[in-house]
């Protein structure tokens, strides 16, 4: 009896052991799928800049309100995109040696994270296309 609690254990321990490392493999797969959505997005926070400052010179030669709008409001959306990586970024809190958190509510989070991500991608893209195709209308 001995010996199986000691082989039990053995096998316990081994089992367990293994699965950390494999947890942890599929977590850093996951953070990786994250961040390249991250990083072929962020590079855009300089067309948003640069369609704001667009609009806002050709802002200063239109005298039609319902166009001055029209910018403005693009700008606000371009400006809101922009803030909206800069807030995940800040609050994005990837898993550490220290993280108290169980496997499985590491990937939910990192789940979540990954919506939430493409959809600043999304966002942002968006509004850099609508700010470029009011920049055209308006030449």
């Amino acid at each position: 009896m001995k010996k199986i609690l000691i082989i039990f254990c053995c096998f316990s321990m081994f089992y367990f052991s293994n699965c950390k490392p494999n947890n942890e493999a599929i977590q850093q797969e996951l953070i990786r799928e994250v961040m390249v959505i991250h990083d072929e997005v962020m590079p855009k926070m300089d067309d948003i800049y640069q369609t704001q400052k667009q609009l806002r010179e050709q802002k200063k030669t239109v005298t039609d309100k319902a166009v001055q709008k029209e910018i403005d409001d693009h700008i606000l959306a371009l400006e809101q995109a922009g803030e909206g990586m800069m807030e995940w970024m800040a609050n994005l809190k990837l898993p550490s040696e220290k993280d108290t958190r169980t496997h499985e509510e590491i990937m939910r989070y990192l789940e979540k994270e990954k919506i939430e991500i493409q959809d600043v991608s999304d966002d942002m893209k968006g509004t850099i296309a609508g700010g470029e195709e009011l920049l055209e209308k308006l030449k």
